[in-house]
């Protein structure tokens, strides 16, 4: 694999060969060029990486120091570099994932119908299940990542890779009163209308009991359920309002069979995450599926006119 730097690599090479000359040799290079190598990176760090000894060069602590970090940042690029032409001649690879109930009935379909034509070597395991449920199998080994709302504290060994900003929102007819307001609304102007919630063991119902107290009491709902392909269509017959995000509804919506109003109560942002095991390095294939997966979002994003996400995290996930 080619090296990150030149300065870089004749570092390293001095450091495991303990002298200028020995490295200038192995990397075919003048022993001046190497010494002016080593000579610039002192510079740029301000301190001696090397004392000079009569047996050779030796590493002071700071040279310690910074040949760890030249031999990661080495290892992270072979590996970037790696999968990099594995994606340019990709032909078959398998993807692992677990996510929500809602978004495997349509955000997962459409990240892979799109890939089915473009890559149709690849091959998908998909499993779908509430929260808790998904992070066991990531920590168990069942599935490589799983896509679903952040957890408060994710299991030992489980790590959040990236996050998506959602907002909650009141989920109505197209022709029901909220709707037609043109307004954005507060949970609490919903409470005179026919309410349909999510169970109290999911993290939308969670979210809006947060929100508005009266939820866990007076303003009870007429149903209560753990589907939200169930919540929609309910809501979808006459005046009830749920609660739900975009992932849950932007097809409904794009159809107008649904309209969606925004929640102004400060408690209404929350994240969608991708979760994985600690130190786990994506295959090919799921850096492919990540980045249509994340254009897929980031259509719905604007659509809905949501937050902009960070960018994936470089060491984790590279394409």
């Amino acid at each position: 694999m080619p090296a990150i730097s030149q300065a870089f690599r004749c570092f390293d090479e001095v450091a495991r060969r303990g002298s200028v000359r020995k490295a200038a040799e192995t990397l075919h290079l003048t022993a001046a060029a190497v010494n002016q190598q080593i000579l610039n990176l002192e510079k740029t760090v301000g301190t001696p990486l090397f004392d000079r000894l009569p047996r050779g060069m030796q590493l002071t602590i700071a040279g310690e120091l910074m040949l760890g970090a030249v031999r990661r940042g080495q290892r992270d690029f072979d590996n970037a570099l790696a999968q990099v032409e594995e994606l340019r001649d990709l032909r078959r690879g398998h993807v692992n994932l677990g996510v929500s109930h809602s978004s495997a009935e349509h955000l997962l379909p459409q990240v892979i119908g799109r890939l089915m034509d473009s890559h149709p070597g690849v091959t998908y395991n998909v499993r779908s299940g509430n929260g808790a449920t998904l992070l066991h199998w990531v920590a168990n080994g069942e599935v490589d990542v799983a896509y679903c709302l952040r957890r408060s504290l994710p299991p030992p060994g489980i790590e959040e890779v990236r996050a998506w900003p959602q907002r909650l929102g009141a989920v109505t007819a197209p022709d029901h009163p909220l709707a037609r307001s043109g307004r954005s609304v507060r949970l609490r102007d919903c409470l005179e209308y026919p309410l349909v919630l999510m169970a109290q063991d999911m993290e939308l119902s969670s979210m809006a009991r947060q929100i508005e107290p009266r939820l866990h009491g007076a303003a009870r709902p007429v149903v209560e359920t753990s589907s939200v392909a169930m919540a929609r269509t309910l809501v979808e017959r006459g005046q009830a309002v749920s609660f739900l995000i975009p992932d849950n509804v932007a097809q409904a919506v794009a159809a107008n069979t649904l309209a969606w109003i925004p929640l102004l109560d400060a408690g209404a942002l929350l994240h969608s995450c991708l979760y994985q095991r600690t130190g786990y390095s994506s295959s090919a294939a799921m850096a492919v599926f990540l980045v249509a997966l994340d254009e897929a979002i980031e259509d719905i994003r604007i659509r809905f006119d949501m937050p902009q996400a960070a960018p994936i995290e470089a060491g984790n996930f590279a394409v």
